[in-house]
């Protein structure tokens, strides 16, 4: 995942032919920032969205789980609500279990009751969730 966010967030920011601080302003983050994600780092969910919102490209495309650049339906920003809803929806259509996952070592056994108060993991678990019950991370974050 995080080669091909690297890759496809490096080629999207190249087309766009903006300074790192240009675009850092534009999307109203640190400039700094940038040069980390080009070279690997993985943005917050919160900051993924925004690059995504820039380019109007789905989260999912830009971390390689679709080649659809973009969902007809989608919305900008996110809805904290969506994500422990899809979550467990995700379980449900998967018959398995947020203790399963974490024996995997995909999420963290104690994390769930978080979630429920309206927080969000890091991005990296929400990308192994998506990925391992073959979810959206659109979907898991209210864009679609």
């Amino acid at each position: 995942m995080i080669n091909k966010f690297t890759e496809i967030f490096t080629d999207l920011f190249n087309e766009t032919e903006l300074s790192k601080s240009k675009f850092a302003k534009t999307i109203g983050i640190d400039h700094k920032r940038i040069t980390a994600y080009l070279l690997g780092s993985i943005p917050t969910p919160q900051t993924i969205i925004k690059i995504c919102d820039f380019f109007k490209c789905s989260i999912d495309y830009i971390v390689g789980l679709t080649e659809e650049f973009n969902y007809t339906s989608i919305k900008t920003e996110y809805n904290f609500d969506c994500f422990i809803t899809e979550y467990q929806k995700l379980l449900n259509q998967n018959n398995t279990n947020h203790f399963t996952l974490s024996k995997k070592g995909l999420v963290n056994e104690s994390s769930l009751s978080w979630w429920k108060k309206g927080h969000l993991p890091q991005f990296e678990v929400i990308y192994n969730i998506a990925y391992e019950l073959g979810g959206s991370i659109d979907k898991l974050l209210g864009r679609i």
